[in-house]
């Protein structure tokens, strides 16, 4: 198992793969399919997403921590995060992992009915929102499925092979989900159902002044009472939830293979004023934006940084 050159070798190919696809009854929008890039981090605050996320671990191990459970996360294992869900992660010192990150959206195909003697496609996989959060050895034969998805990667198949063991993968995630019962798990209390809707407004919101007073209208709350639910629950307020979203997001984008200029990336993730972004960043990550994007991404070339301005302080 050569991690090391899946990572070199892969990204480019898997990133051809990241578009929708038609089956039957369902669209499937491929967003990602990515190695995990951990860094120095030792820890992943609280979040979610409004895509499903499948993360396989192929070494090492981590903790997970959905709602209020804590889950390790070891070799060989995998989990799955419905939208929605909040989940948090923590990485082993000393034994960092390595995964391979799965993420993808469903939408119902237009003009599509459910006429057949069979179940839909769409509901089968539908019915993965209600994944039971935990961490699932694999005994499912899903690391099999990964292993040939690399394997014909690295020979050069069509994408239109490799699309089809993803739609075999998913197909197999959702037999799990059918043998496990996952559909049959209790809801959840109000107000983990409020946070939930809180933090799917916080990862959608793409503006660039956030204001709470416009969310607490928007759920039919007041301004105070909000903000005092959210910080008890979270133990964050939601200024700082949102800047910690922006700055995630500024430090995928730093992460990527051709990554924007730093000036460009504090506008994408919603920071109007350069400098603030740039130490907002560096007490975050411990380094400027532009040393960040040097470690991570190709590095800046001397044209290029002269477009970042004073964020390379």
């Amino acid at each position: 198992m050569d991690i090391q050159r899946w990572k070199q070798e892969l990204p480019a190919i898997f990133t051809k793969l990241c578009r929708e696809i038609q089956v039957n009854d369902t669209v499937i929008d491929w967003i990602d399919i990515i190695f995990e890039q951990i860094g120095n981090a030792s820890k992943c605050p609280p979040h979610s997403h409004t895509w499903f996320e499948f993360n396989y671990v192929l070494s090492g191990r981590m903790q997970t921590r959905f709602r209020d459970r804590l889950v390790t996360i070891n070799e060989g294992d995998f989990f799955l995060i419905p939208p929605g869900l909040v989940h948090s992660h923590t990485y082993t010192k000393g034994n960092p992992h390595e995964g391979i990150c799965l993420r993808w959206r469903i939408r119902r195909a237009e003009g599509s009915e459910n006429g057949g003697a069979g179940e839909s496609w769409y509901d089968e996989l539908d019915r993965l929102s209600h994944w039971k959060p935990g961490g699932y050895t694999d005994r499912y034969g899903v690391g099999e499925i990964l292993r040939h998805l690399i394997e014909e990667a690295l020979t050069g198949r069509s994408p239109l092979s490799l699309q089809l063991i993803l739609l075999r993968l998913l197909e197999t995630i959702a037999s799990i989900a059918q043998s496990e019962r996952h559909g049959q798990e209790e809801p959840e209390g109000p107000k983990d159902q409020l946070i939930k809707k809180i933090e799917v407004y916080l990862e959608d919101f793409r503006g660039k002044r956030f204001n709470v007073a416009d969310l607490a209208a928007s759920l039919h709350m007041s301004y105070g009472h909000l903000c005092r639910v959210y910080k008890q629950r979270t133990g964050i307020t939601l200024i700082e939830r949102m800047n910690r979203l922006r700055l995630e997001k500024a430090a995928a984008l730093l992460s990527e293979s051709s990554p924007p200029l730093v000036k460009e990336v504090a506008e994408i993730a919603g920071f109007p004023d350069l400098y603030y972004f740039s130490k907002a960043f560096k007490k975050r990550y411990g380094v400027s934006p532009a040393a960040y994007r040097k470690q991570h991404g190709l590095g800046d070339s001397p044209n290029r940084l002269a477009g970042a301005g004073s964020a390379n302080g």
